[in-house]
């Protein structure tokens, strides 16, 4: 049975479908059942991974292990309560003349096409198409990012267009640094680029060329995943995007790259058999993790500050990678799927606040937000302390095990240091929220009336989902998630 396949054609059929359409609900239909679809085929791949252990199509053009049946859950639902929302969200920015319904015919297309290209990456065997792909996914992201058609918006997608393609130029000559290292060892043929036979011949590749290529990939990805020093377009660009667009950006988009990374992480791990990979991911992660929390403290700006939260916690993926026990790398991968559950809430949230007050700047939106908007101040309440890692919710759970993980593996220096950059975070993320919903709203401010809830179905998909899977874990999906973690630390 065909899998591969059909999760990446489906949403490219949606995001076609989408040009012959007019009514925007029709387009948003689309998108719920492309990524009801493929959520679905993601379930059965799950299956199919768990008894297989790899799965291959096309010659093994395509493969899918642990790790990419994972990441095709985690963009599936992301995707799928995006188009939940984003129908109601443009119908509203419609009627108040913020965009053009051909702009919203745009992202309706756009948005799984962004998909589909997040599919090819993490599916794709060939290193040289999963760079591509990333590409793709860039490409199409940006426009929705310049969506808008402000100077604000076209200034933020321009930052990210310069700082991505520079980014993803370095990645590149990773990969051919990768290429290089396999043929220095068989100069009189031609290898395969797939990752599969990269991994086979790993100890045969040329060890120095191997570290450039990591050099140059982490830099190149890591500026695609949003890492510190490389993180500068990622407030902009979350902060001028439509609020579903900034929900695929951080919920699954900053993942996407550090899957890529994590391509030449454990393909470097194999051959040089040393922390030196390692070593760079902790460096990075943890800066990014510091850099983080005084950001979020002094922001005024609702989605800059949820834009840095994100940098926080990638950061904290990076360091559970680079740990590299068993249990913080299995609780970096949980923390992958809690923090993609958990962010487009938040940003679901800002959107509804935005249309509300027609600002996201907090001295604009003044307290008391729990009087104008109850149900979206509810669902915003719930996924920030999701966010800050308070029980029960699951990122409390998998901090927790990153931490324990670490001091289990006598790295207590570096677990004391996560715990520092944690707590950071954790006052100025509780501090901003509770300063926005709480208190008594002044008098004469710019909305004074409690709205209709919208956006429902899509936060509460989401919530659903986090306080579910943060009490009870599938077995299949606890063995996935042990296969992949199995297969970063290189003992697959």
């Amino acid at each position: 049975m065909l899998l591969l396949t059909p999760i990446l054609i489906v949403p490219l059929l949606a995001g076609l479908l989408c040009l012959t359409v007019r009514a925007p609900r029709v387009m948003a239909a689309l998108g719920v059942l492309a990524f009801g679809v493929t959520l679905g085929l993601g379930l059965a791949l799950v299956r199919q991974v768990l008894a297989r252990g790899v799965v291959t199509e096309w010659r093994g053009f395509l493969s899918a292990d642990a790790l990419s049946a994972w990441m095709v859950l985690l963009i599936s639902t992301v995707s799928l309560a995006t188009s939940l929302y984003a129908g109601r969200y443009f119908e509203r920015d419609v009627a108040a003349g913020a965009v053009t319904p051909g702009r919203v015919r745009e992202f309706f297309v756009l948005t799984p096409l962004f998909g589909a290209g997040m599919f090819l990456v993490v599916l794709a065997n060939n290193l040289g198409v999963m760079w591509a792909a990333v590409e793709g996914t860039a490409l199409s992201s940006v426009l929705l990012v310049a969506l808008y058609n402000r100077r604000t918006s076209l200034e933020a997608a321009w930052k990210y267009v310069i700082l991505g393609s520079l980014g993803l130029a370095l990645a590149l000559m990773g990969t051919v640094f990768v290429y290089a290292a396999a043929c220095k060892r068989n100069p009189d043929s031609l290898p395969s680029f797939n990752w599969s036979y990269m991994m086979s011949v790993a100890g045969q590749l040329d060890p120095r060329l191997l570290k450039l290529a990591f050099v140059f990939a982490l830099i190149g990805y890591g500026t695609k995943a949003g890492l510190a020093p490389m993180h500068t377009w990622l407030p902009d660009a979350h902060s001028e995007a439509p609020s579903p667009t900034s929900a695929m950006l951080s919920g699954v988009s900053l993942k996407i790259a550090l899957y890529a990374l994590l391509r030449f992480h454990i393909l470097t791990t194999a051959c040089l058999h040393s922390d030196f990979s390692r070593g760079f991911l902790l460096g990075f992660g943890l800066f990014s993790m510091f850099l983080a929390a005084p950001f979020i403290l002094v922001q005024k700006n609702l989605k800059r500050m949820l834009a840095y939260s994100s940098l926080e916690h990638v950061g904290l993926i990076c360091t559970g990678f680079a740990l590299n026990s068993p249990v913080t790398i299995f609780g970096a991968l949980l923390h992958m799927g809690y923090h993609a559950l958990t962010k487009p809430v938040l940003f679901f949230a800002a959107g509804n606040i935005h249309q509300t007050f027609h600002s996201l700047e907090f001295r604009v939106i003044g307290p008391g937000v729990m009087k104008v908007l109850p149900v979206t101040a509810i669902a915003m309440a719930l996924a920030g302390l999701a966010a800050i890692g308070l029980p029960p919710f699951g990122l409390f759970l998998s901090e927790l095990t990153i931490l324990s993980g670490g001091l289990a593996s006598h790295q207590t220096t570096v677990s004391a240091l996560i715990l520092v950059a944690l707590l950071a975070s954790f006052c100025g993320i509780l501090q901003q929220l509770a300063r926005l919903l709480l208190g008594a709203r002044k008098t004469g401010g710019p909305a004074s009336d409690a709205r209709h809830p919208d956006g429902v179905p899509a936060m509460a998909l989401l919530l659903g989902g986090l306080l579910l899977f943060s009490v009870w874990l599938p077995a299949p999906l606890l063995a996935l998630l042990h296969q992949a973690a199995d297969l970063i630390g290189g003992r697959s």
